[in-house]
């Protein structure tokens, strides 16, 4: 078989599997082999989806990488239910899903939750409502995400332009701009960036419309995910903005991106510190989809192994 034929079997495979996922209702999904085998000696970590909704594409490169001690299960937005004008309108909603199918797999013993983005407020959702129910929660892995409303640093304060200053070296360094993107989406970028800047004098965030609510097309591409992902993935992105969570006693390990998008700052320790005192901030050099990615995942995935491994040794002893 030629490498053209290997190709077009490969893209046709990957159509109708694509197919057969839309009307799956399945939330739990084994990332790496540890995990398709369920090896009961190791412990299972399950993360919780992007705004995308997706679990196997944003976690393939980490799964991988804990794949000998870890299994890696990801959590999804199941594609038939997203077609569901309701499913994804509010986070306590996608929450108590998640953890009744959660339960339903794993009916007893310790679990460590976490989510990447989006899917880290989820988690928090979720470990407050497995706390309610009596079961062990460790700490939660929060990858680059927090939730909108606390208040934090604001622009009025010299510390925010002087930390916004300091990123602009460390986004030309590390946001891989002309090695991995075309032109277009370098254009489209720098666009954005200009927007925003013009959103900020009106004292506007960055993906607020004048009108009210939220857009997430001027941070995200979404031409490319099918019409009921994308009614999904606004949804979400909508609900982010109107959750507020109360305090959180339990652990937090917080990885924050250090490169934050240009003329941006996501703050996302300080969010964190705000609702989780006990929240630890881990540093992690790359951007926000970057830190998934080589080279950078790899301390990502290092720091992650420790963490899920010590939780679980102390609840064998």
């Amino acid at each position: 078989m030629t490498a053209s034929s290997t190709s077009n079997v490969t893209s046709a495979n990957s159509m109708l599997f694509a197919r057969a996922l839309r009307s799956s209702e399945r939330v739990v999904l084994p990332i790496n082999e540890a995990a398709m085998r369920a090896d009961p000696s190791r412990p299972s970590f399950y993360c919780v989806h992007s705004v995308s909704g997706a679990a196997g594409t944003d976690f393939l490169n980490l799964a991988r990488r804990l794949d000998r001690t870890i299994n890696f299960f990801g959590l999804q937005a199941p594609p038939k239910l997203m077609q569901d004008p309701e499913f994804g309108a509010s986070i306590e909603g996608l929450a108590d899903h998640y953890v009744q199918t959660l339960t339903k797999f794993q009916p007893e013993g310790p679990l460590m939750i976490g989510g990447y983005c989006i899917g880290a407020i989820i988690a928090l959702d979720m470990a407050k409502k497995l706390r309610a129910l009596g079961r062990e929660v460790g700490p939660i892995i929060a990858i680059d995400g927090a939730p909108e409303n606390i208040e934090v640093l604001r622009g009025w304060n010299p510390r925010y332009w002087a930390e916004l200053a300091r990123n602009i070296p460390r986004w030309l360094l590390h946001a891989d701009l002309m090695r991995s993107r075309s032109l277009h989406s370098l254009m489209w970028s720098l666009s954005k960036h200009a927007v925003a800047i013009g959103k900020g004098a009106m004292g506007l965030k960055r993906t607020e419309k004048l009108g009210g609510g939220y857009a997430i097309d001027r941070i995200m591409d979404l031409s490319l995910y099918p019409p009921a992902q994308r009614l999904f993935i606004n949804r979400l992105f909508s609900a982010l903005f109107s959750y507020t969570p109360d305090p959180y006693p339990g652990e937090v390990i917080v990885y924050e991106a250090n490169v934050a998008p240009l003329l941006y700052l996501p703050q996302i320790g300080r969010t964190w510190h705000k609702i989780a005192p006990r929240a630890e901030i881990v540093n992690i050099v790359g951007t926000h989809i970057g830190i998934m990615h080589d080279p950078y995942v790899s301390a990502l995935a290092d720091d992650m192994r420790e963490r899920v491994s010590k939780f679980f040794a102390g609840t064998s002893k």
